[in-house]
């Protein structure tokens, strides 16, 4: 896991999107988790968009293990409505 602590740039939202992101769940359940500590929505595409701009920003330290890759298709499958 690479170490935020020296990077002040980041806004709260996207501290709470990294600090997600390690936990390796699913995309719908990692926005659930961003929304309900940010205290505002945060959609698919928003926090996707988040977790492109953390990977620009490590940049030189590359992708840290475990995540933030922007490429990235969301983890476990998906679920539309009326599936069972």
């Amino acid at each position: 896991m690479h170490s935020l602590d020296s990077l002040s740039s980041l806004t709260p939202l996207q501290r709470a999107i990294y600090d997600t992101d390690q936990l390796g769940v699913s995309l719908r359940d990692s926005t659930k988790i961003v929304t309900a500590r940010m205290g505002f929505f945060v959609g698919q595409h928003k926090y996707l968009q988040e977790r492109a701009r953390i990977a620009a920003i490590i940049g030189d330290g590359g992708v840290p293990e475990g995540g933030l890759n922007p490429t990235a298709q969301p983890r476990g499958t998906s679920h539309q409505i009326g599936s069972p």
